[in-house]
């Protein structure tokens, strides 16, 4: 695949958006916010930062014996978002973005040719998730291989669905 076409491949999803009119959170409030932006702009930030770092780190340790086989051998958990209802203060949806990716050396010209895919992983929620339920939960050790609040299944469970 082509650089030009890899690109076109990302790219497209970002152009989708932007052609769609989709405007930045802070255009107008809506009845959803990022966990982040809950209660208030900004105020989960350490906490919603310190728990992706987390969940990267839970990620990168079960990897090598799960995700981590085939094609891409270096899978890395790049985002985790979640949206609030803010009425409620009960998440409504969550999903990881994980990258994954190989460089070749093209050995007659010499150009580094990258091959590499992105998965969007939606987490599996039970309804009605209370917000602080759901960071306890995610925050303790093992944390991906535990069902969600309200769910019979884990991240785990749902990586390894979404992965192969």
């Amino acid at each position: 695949m082509t650089l030009t076409r890899l690109m076109a491949r990302t790219l497209l999803p970002f152009s989708l958006v932007a052609s769609a009119g989709v405007q930045p959170a802070d255009a107008h409030p809506g009845r959803y916010v990022d966990l982040v932006d809950y209660p208030d702009k900004e105020a989960n930030w350490d906490r919603f930062y310190a728990l992706q770092d987390h969940l990267g780190a839970e990620f990168h340790d079960l990897c090598g014996d799960t995700y981590c086989e085939g094609a891409y051998s270096n899978h890395v958990l790049l985002q985790f978002r979640c949206s609030v209802w803010r009425a409620t203060g009960t998440v409504h949806a969550c999903a990881l973005v994980i990258g994954a990716g190989n460089l070749d050396v093209d050995t007659p010209t010499g150009r580094v040719l990258p091959d590499s895919r992105a998965w969007v992983c939606a987490a599996p929620l039970g309804a009605d998730t209370p917000v602080e339920m759901l960071q306890a939960a995610l925050e303790r050790r093992g944390a991906l291989l535990r069902p969600l609040p309200g769910s019979f299944f884990s991240l785990h469970d749902a990586l390894s669905d979404c992965l192969n």
